[in-house]
C-alpha cells in the first residue's frame, strides 16, 4: 500500500483561498482592490490642498497637503496608502475616467458633466472665488456686479479646470495655460482681461515659495453673489470597485468631520 500523500501548503492554497473568500463575503476582493488604488492630481499644484513638499526651496517627489492628509486618514488601516502622482490636470481627469491606471482624483469641483462622468464623494472643503486682473491694463479695476458681467470680458483659465460655476461654458474661456504663473503672465501680456480662481489656492502658493498675491500688478476683487465652491474626491465609474470605494471615502469624510479631525487638519494650513 502506498503511503498516504501529504497535504502541503501548496495543495491547500486553492481551497483555503476559496474558503476565505466565502467567509469574507466579497470583502476580501474590496480590500485587495484598495491596495491597488492610485490617485492623480494637477502637476501645476493646488496648495495648500495638494502640492510637492519643498526642501531648501526646491520641490521633492513627495506629494503633501490637506487633501493628501484626508486621504491618508481615510485609508490609515491599509498597509500602504493610495499612491498619488501629479499630471497635467486635463490628462489626470481622462486617466481617472478610464480607471485603469488611476482610479481617483482628490480636488474636483462639481459640474453636471463631471457628475455623469465620475462618482463624486461628499464635499470635504469649501473655497471662495476671486476675480484677478492686470493693473497694467485695467488700473481702475473691472466693473463686475454680477456673473453675467463676466461675459463682457476675455476670460482665461487653466486647462481642464471647471468654470461652469460662473456661468462660463466650455469654449467661453481661453484655457491654453497649464499653471498659474503662466496664467498671470498671459494676463499681464494683455492676452485676456481676467481669470477667476480660489483665493485660498492663490494664497497657498506662498507656502511653496511662489507668493503670487505679492505681484503689485495683479489686481483682485471679490466675486459677489457666488457661493463657496465645494470640492470632492472623484472616483472612476469604470473602476469595478468604484461604488465601494466612494462609499468608503464618504464614510471616512463623515467620521473625520464628526470627530473634529477635518477642521484640525485644515487649520494647520490656514493658521497664519
Amino acid at each position: 500500500m502506498s503511503a498516504p500523500s501529504r497535504l502541503t501548503p501548496a495543495s491547500l492554497s486553492f481551497p483555503a483561498c476559496a474558503l476565505v473568500a466565502f467567509l469574507l463575503g466579497g470583502h476580501g476582493t474590496a480590500a485587495a482592490a484598495d491596495a491597488n488604488i492610485n490617485a492623480c492630481e494637477d502637476i501645476g499644484e493646488w496648495p495648500p490642498y495638494t502640492y510637492l513638499e519643498r526642501e531648501n526651496g526646491k520641490p521633492t517627489a513627495k506629494v503633501t497637503g490637506f487633501a493628501v492628509d484626508v486621504l491618508r486618514q481615510i485609508f490609515k488601516d491599509q498597509p500602504a496608502p493610495p499612491g498619488i502622482e501629479l499630471l497635467p490636470w486635463a490628462r489626470c481627469l481622462k486617466e481617472v475616467q478610464n480607471g485603469s491606471r488611476y482610479q481617483m482624483a482628490l480636488n474636483v469641483s462639481y459640474s453636471d458633466e463631471r457628475a455623469k462622468t465620475y462618482l463624486l464623494s461628499q464635499p470635504y472643503y469649501l473655497t471662495s472665488s476671486n476675480v484677478f486682473y492686470s493693473r497694467k491694463h485695467h488700473p481702475a479695476g473691472l466693473s463686475i456686479r454680477k456673473l453675467a458681467d463676466l461675459q463682457q470680458f476675455r476670460v482665461c483659465g487653466v486647462a481642464g479646470y471647471n468654470y461652469e460655476t460662473y456661468g462660463l461654458k466650455p469654449g467661453m474661456v481661453d484655457q491654453g495655460t497649464q499653471n498659474f504663473p503662466s496664467l498671470i503672465s498671459k494676463l499681464h501680456a494683455g492676452r485676456c482681461d481676467l481669470f477667476i480662481e480660489k483665493y485660498e489656492v492663490m494664497a497657498g502658493f506662498s507656502a511653496i515659495g511662489q507668493p503670487l498675491l505679492s505681484d503689485p500688478d495683479l489686481g483682485r476683487a471679490t466675486l459677489e453673489g457666488v457661493p463657496p465652491t465645494a470640492f470632492h474626491m472623484a472616483v472612476s465609474r469604470d473602476y469595478p470597485q468604484g461604488e465601494k470605494l466612494v462609499a468608503r471615502i464618504n464614510d471616512g469624510i463623515a467620521s473625520l468631520k464628526a470627530s473634529g479631525a477635518m477642521d484640525r487638519m485644515l487649520r494647520r494650513y490656514f493658521s497664519h
